[in-house]
């Protein structure tokens, strides 16, 4: 079979709701008067250096600019890590994104993923079960601390899955949208493990 390219799925796709997220923040932002005001209060660092990274490295490299609440409470920039990382963006009605998650607790064989960062848009709780599922252990779970932050992840990534690769400086390596397949990920898989790129 023909390689198809990068399969995605999720918030910012169609989904089977009929809606995409970008459409009703798009939306939000045209009628919504105060409330699209409200999507976009976000003026300080966060939303000015996810726009700059999205302008200078393209689709989803904007993440790395943003917040994450990791389910321990954690707040931290995804830019601030200090370690080489994997930041994966999900959504819990992704289903290529859980079936990435099978192929990447396969990988793995065993091996903790400590330096996957799986960033849920609907929140850090709602990643646990989608890694369970998967047999992915180690994973830190994080989502956007606040709706405001959501909005942000949304307009940052052009479907979910969506993945960075992040060296230990915090520098976005590559930007990936879509689920290539495990053959292309298998890398990636090793430095979630803790190998180095």
């Amino acid at each position: 079979m023909a390689d198809e390219g990068p399969r995605t799925g999720g918030p910012t796709d169609r989904s089977a709701r009929g809606v995409a997220w970008r459409d009703v923040a798009v939306l939000a932002l045209a009628v919504g008067g105060g409330l699209g005001i409200g999507l976009w209060q976000s003026r300080g660092a966060d939303a000015e250096a996810a726009r700059a990274a999205a302008r200078t490295l393209g689709p989803g490299a904007g993440v790395v600019g943003l917040t994450v609440r990791t389910t321990e409470g954690r707040t931290t920039s995804l830019r601030a890590l200090g370690t080489p990382a994997v930041v994966m963006v999900v959504s819990r009605t992704c289903g290529v994104c859980k079936e990435a998650l099978a192929d990447f607790g396969r990988m793995a064989a065993g091996r903790a993923l400590p330096r996957l960062w799986l960033v849920t848009l609907e929140g850090a709780e709602e990643g646990r079960a989608m890694v369970e599922a998967a047999g992915v252990r180690g994973a830190v779970l994080a989502g956007p601390p606040t709706p405001a932050a959501e909005a942000l992840f949304v307009f940052q990534i052009q479907g979910t899955p969506t993945f960075v690769a992040l060296d230990a400086g915090g520098r976005v390596r590559e930007a990936l949208p879509g689920y290539p397949g495990s053959e292309r990920m298998a890398r990636w898989v090793d430095v979630m493990a803790g190998e180095p790129w």
